[in-house]
């Protein structure tokens, strides 16, 4: 699951790079990074039930589309686009190369 919200949240930053100059890229962009913000989300509630993660990643989502809002009130679309575009790709990227977690008590 962790790798598909990366892979996710990278084809969201890819577009938001290029949304530019493809007006179409924008609206799918922001597609893929909710769902991959809001699947991120999810993740912060480690052991839980799921209305508490689903609350958690719906949360989540809203702090991060509060921030690209001022971020967009503030600059123009263009360097908005490019830099959470390029947050993404790098975010994503990271949890892509990292080793998924052990399963066991005492595997290091």
């Amino acid at each position: 699951m962790r790798a598909v919200v990366a892979v996710i949240a990278v084809l969201g930053g890819l577009c938001w790079v290029g949304a530019p100059w493809v007006d179409l890229l924008a609206p799918v962009g922001a597609a893929l990074l909710a769902v991959g913000v809001a699947a991120a989300g999810t993740r912060l509630v480690s052991k839980g039930p799921v209305w508490l993660r689903l609350v958690a990643g719906l949360g989540f989502l809203a702090l991060v589309g509060s921030v690209v809002q001022v971020l967009r009130d503030n600059l123009d679309d263009t360097t908005v686009y490019l830099a959470c575009g390029a947050v993404a790709v790098v975010v994503g990227g990271i949890a892509l190369s990292r080793r998924p977690p052990s399963r066991g008590s005492h595997t290091r």
